[in-house]
């Protein structure tokens, strides 16, 4: 069985598991992370050109700026709790556009008077463009992209709006081309989830049945275990093993004894339910993790 990814599976999140959920929140984490570090140490570096074009308070003011822009990156970067959590990580991507976005705001509000051809706005017009780009490095659904990148067009209209240059022509220009971008980035975004998704299914998942593998059982069990002992909530594990299954096999042949195994995986899926975790442990034998189950409800 091949391990397929829906189209479904691409527009949002609402058929993945919580165990991808927790893999892709904690790849999205550490690229975050790293980005937000990068541009923590290569704001200020900015400063000493900022320094031969301004003058007085407009210079203070744009260093006052880029000092905290750079220390928000850095806490951004620090932040290291709940890293496997989906919500966390969609928070650290609205943050790292928010950081920039309120920057760009700023300073282009700051710099309105200063002539176009000294060349100082150059560096501060480049930031949406930069951060739409950097966009296509996490793996995103449909709805996230489009989420993530909508954010980032609306700093950028929001901006031109407030200095009364939104419907001239090249702030027309430069939207087209950021739509471009935009479009170009959640389209890489959706690649790399669909290659992570096949990735992870084809390391967690058993290719006959569908169920998770052993690896991720053990896995599971082990949290599970934890959370059962520290909150004394029941956790019941079944285990089931076909019976007389070779024989099947030799009577009917192994593609008759790949149909039974799959069948009897839908049925588990079917009466255990989302909240439990089912899995093929090996051959013929398949487990189940019941957490909140007791005894009674188990049987």
């Amino acid at each position: 069985m091949t391990q397929r990814v829906n189209p479904q599976d691409l527009f949002s999140t609402r058929f993945h598991s919580r165990d991808f959920n927790t893999s892709r929140s904690e790849y999205i984490s550490i690229r975050i992370r790293f980005l937000s570090i990068a541009f923590a140490l290569l704001a200020p570096l900015w400063i000493p050109i900022d320094y031969f074009v301004m003058e007085g308070v407009v210079f203070t003011y744009i260093v006052l700026l880029r000092l905290g822009f750079s220390a928000a990156f850095l806490l951004l970067s620090r932040w290291g709790t709940n890293c496997n959590r989906l919500t966390a990580s969609r928070i650290r991507i609205l943050l790292f556009i928010l950081i920039p976005g309120i920057f760009y705001l700023a300073t282009h509000l700051l710099l309105d008077d200063i002539d176009a051809e000294h060349g100082v706005l150059l560096g501060y017009s480049f930031l949406p463009f930069l951060i739409m780009a950097l966009l296509t490095i996490v793996p995103l659904t449909f709805l996230e992209g489009l989420f993530s990148t909508g954010a980032v067009l609306l700093f950028f209209v929001l901006t031109k709006a407030l200095e009364g240059t939104l419907l001239t022509i090249p702030t027309l220009g430069s939207l087209w081309l950021l739509l471009l971008l935009g479009a170009i980035a959640m389209w890489v975004q959706m690649t790399q989830l669909h290659m992570l998704m096949r990735l992870y299914r084809e390391a967690t998942r058993d290719a006959l049945t569908g169920l998770v593998n052993r690896r991720v059982l053990a896995t599971k069990l082990e949290q599970e275990a934890a959370v059962s002992e520290d909150t004394s909530a029941p956790l019941s594990v079944l285990l089931f093993d076909l019976d007389l299954f070779k024989r099947v096999n030799d009577t009917y042949g192994h593609h008759a004894g790949d149909t039974v195994l799959q069948a009897f995986a839908q049925i588990l899926q079917k009466h255990c339910g989302d909240n439990h975790l089912v899995g093929r442990y090996g051959g013929e034998e398949f487990l189940a993790i019941l957490p909140g189950c007791d005894v009674e409800a188990s049987r």
